[in-house]
């Protein structure tokens, strides 16, 4: 593919995100996205066959960037306390937002389909060992003494995605995200 259609890739992907966000993933039609990111119904089928396959496109694309950005730790041209911590600060404060959000969107993907809920699996597999291993290399530069990589990634998967799951029963705060994240860090510690 050339760059004009990766260009129109990524306007799609990016229109698409944002209605995800916004209404969740059932809610959201092709049509919505040929208008969002002002495209014709047979341009935006040139690149994507369903609200599926988009969905799986903006999965696949975070996760590449999480990828990237653990890449940069470990070659150390970042240090993996600022990733992790501009990584969770990114997920806790999408809790804030007032929008469907796009973690409520991907759990209503995976309850959609198999296919859904394999992607969905794979996305919080993947989290789990990146966080992983921005806590190991953070323990080997020194900026972490975490004696139980494991368990304490686990818990800090549990902590965001708790929040965000019980944000719509328990009214969530931009203190209570900062007190969350200071505990993180001092789990970390």
């Amino acid at each position: 593919m050339g760059a004009k259609g990766l260009a129109t890739d990524t306007r799609i992907l990016n229109a698409a995100e944002k209605l995800f966000a916004k209404s969740g993933f059932s809610a959201v039609t092709m049509k919505d996205i040929c208008t969002a990111a002002e495209i014709s119904r047979g341009g935006l089928y040139r690149h994507f066959s369903s609200t599926s396959v988009i969905f799986t496109e903006i999965i696949k694309r975070e996760q590449e960037m999480a990828l990237s950005s653990l890449k940069k730790a470990k070659d150390g041209e970042v240090s993996a306390d600022k990733i992790l911590n501009v990584y969770l600060s990114h997920r806790m404060n999408r809790i804030l937002e007032e929008d469907f959000g796009i973690d409520n969107a991907i759990t209503e993907f995976a309850s959609n389909s198999k296919e859904g809920k394999e992607i969905a699996a794979k996305r919080a597999s993947d989290c789990l060992k990146i966080i992983e291993e921005l806590i190991k290399t953070g323990n080997k530069t020194g900026v972490y003494n975490c004696k139980d990589i494991k368990a304490t990634a686990k818990q800090i998967c549990f902590i965001i995605e708790g929040m965000y799951k019980h944000s719509a029963i328990i009214p969530v705060t931009e203190k209570d995200v900062k007190d969350q994240l200071k505990l993180i860090n001092k789990m970390l510690k």
